[in-house]
């Protein structure tokens, strides 16, 4: 079921690829993907928080799962994965933003979903099937990640089968935000930006740094002036409201 939506979202994704917001590949030139010599126990606790709250079982494999865990954090904009790769890995966002995208010298990118600290990054076919995507991932500027692959996921199985069922549910999640953006198209206008900030409630409409705009206007299928304009008016009404 699960290959079935993401093959609906491929779809999707490929018929929308226009966008009025491209940009060539150089602009994220000099972007690195950092591997730390330290993770913080609070970015350790916050994965395991998420995974308790999906299984309270997960505490009987902390320790081994740890060990398997790999921190990273990004220096502007580098990928993650990108088209024709397999996606052998999967991470858990400890701050920052990742977003996932088509891409092709014509037409630019057009990002079809976006991921933000608390949830994990991945292309579930591609990690659970070992064939190559056809999508990019890329993490936004001071993203911190743990990694994991696909290897020690099937370790982990062996040793711990009930670990097969929280896989079974971060992937029905991963469905459901591959969902989120065919939602928010059906808004118009200022209530498709304004829903798009209640969904995701780590971006803020005055903050720029955390997320391109050019993200999210591909993301919602809005011009870059477009986009502006709009957040423009939302922020003039709330300041009346305040008033």
């Amino acid at each position: 079921m699960l290959k079935i939506v993401f093959c609906e979202v491929i779809r999707f994704g490929i018929i929308n690829l226009i966008s009025t917001n491209a940009i060539t590949m150089k602009e994220y030139k000099n972007s690195a993907l950092v591997r730390k010599e330290l993770i913080s126990p609070a970015y350790y606790d916050q994965f395991f928080n998420y995974l308790s709250s999906i299984s309270s079982g997960s505490i009987q494999y902390r320790t081994h799962l740890k060990d398997k865990l790999t921190g990273y954090y990004s220096k502007r904009n580098p990928y993650l994965l990108k088209a024709d790769e397999i996606c052998d890995k999967c991470w858990f966002i400890s701050k920052g933003i990742v977003f996932a995208f088509y891409y092709d010298q014509n037409h630019g990118f057009s990002v079809h979903t976006i991921f933000e600290a608390g949830e994990i990054a991945m292309l579930p076919d591609s990690f659970m099937t070992g064939e190559p995507g056809n999508v990019f991932l890329m993490a936004c500027p001071d993203t911190h990640l743990l990694e994991i692959n696909a290897v020690d996921v099937e370790d982990i199985y062996e040793q711990y089968p009930e670990r097969e069922r929280i896989t079974e549910m971060i992937l029905a999640y991963q469905g459901r935000k591959y969902q989120e953006r065919d939602r928010l198209l059906r808004f118009i206008g200022k209530d498709r930006v304004i829903e798009f900030y209640r969904v995701f409630p780590g971006l803020q409409l005055t903050d720029k740094k955390m997320i391109m705009q050019k993200v999210i206007s591909s993301y919602l299928m809005l011009s870059g002036p477009r986009l502006s304009k709009l957040r423009r008016e939302i922020m003039d009404e709330q300041e009346l409201q305040l008033v």
